[in-house]
């Protein structure tokens, strides 16, 4: 019996067996059947997702859902703007293409946005979502700046340069009249330089663009004034002052030339020298 009882101690059972059993081979083991796994998980979805019938079942939640939120009052009911002259209440609304009682949460904002920005007058745009039923717009317009004469065509500048399509150029035919190649780029730069004589550059009434690099102009429809290339605020700040002084601008010249610093050239009306000289010699 004794003999028995050590021949059944002895012999291996299952669970030494498994015991046994190394533990990275377990662990192979298990990712194995997890890879597995996975790979017919991944497989199903593929499969579905080829028939069309995920992206299905997602669009009918999508659409039950966004039917529920708009049938508890999420639907656009008012429209509120903000920053419009120029613009008109009824072009802005065509625009946007919104009707009322449209799901409010299903707008592209973007698009709309996009929309607005396309307006002659609007040069930037934001549209906010209020809730639960109210879109916000906030615009801001072009600032007319100038008028561009080319090829026989006059055009609405704005104050960054962009032409103003369709804007309607008898209402700004106080702004002055530029013309030359390269223009819009350049007339921000001119205004701005003008702007530093707020007594003197209201009475600028057109100019011309040389060659790309600097500006005659024109002041009270009479007096051309040619400035130079380089350091043309300080040739305007001087002619400024010196018209204050002695009243330049409003003696019978046709045009000055301040390009020379040092010397200053004058265009006199047809014989005005041989007057002024017969008056000098008291003839």
């Amino acid at each position: 019996m004794r003999r028995l009882i050590r021949l059944l101690r002895m012999a291996p059972n299952d669970n030494a067996r498994r015991r046994s059993m190394p533990r990275w081979a377990r662990r192979a083991s298990l990712a194995a059947v997890l890879a597995l796994i996975a790979a017919a998980y991944m497989g199903s979805v593929a499969m579905l997702t080829r028939n069309g019938w995920i992206d299905a079942r997602l669009a009918e939640i999508g659409e039950n859902l966004s039917g529920h939120i708009a049938d508890a009052g999420f639907r656009v009911q008012s429209l509120r703007v903000h920053g419009i002259a120029k613009t008109e209440a009824a072009e802005l609304r065509a625009a946007m293409k919104i009707d009322n009682g449209a799901p409010i949460l299903e707008l592209d904002l973007e698009k709309v946005q996009r929309q607005i920005e396309n307006l002659p007058w609007v040069r930037v745009a934001t549209v906010e979502r209020s809730l639960p039923g109210t879109i916000v717009v906030r615009i801001v317009e072009r600032e007319p700046l100038a008028l561009w004469q080319r090829k026989g065509k006059v055009e609405l500048l704005d104050s960054t340069g962009v032409v103003i399509p369709g804007a309607p150029l008898v209402a700004f035919g106080d702004l002055p009249l530029l013309a030359g190649d390269g223009v819009p780029a350049a007339a921000p730069q001119l205004m701005q330089l003008l702007s530093k004589d707020p007594d003197l550059a209201p009475r600028v009434t057109a100019g011309s663009y040389i060659e790309k690099r600097r500006w005659d102009l024109l002041l009270d429809d009479r007096v051309w004034v040619k400035l130079p290339q380089e350091k043309a605020l300080e040739a305007w700040l001087r002619l400024a002052s010196e018209d204050r002084d002695t009243g330049l601008l409003r003696t019978n010249i046709l045009a000055v030339d301040v390009r020379n610093a040092d010397q200053w050239v004058f265009r006199l009306p047809p014989g005005a020298r041989t007057r002024m000289a017969l008056e000098k010699n008291g003839g």
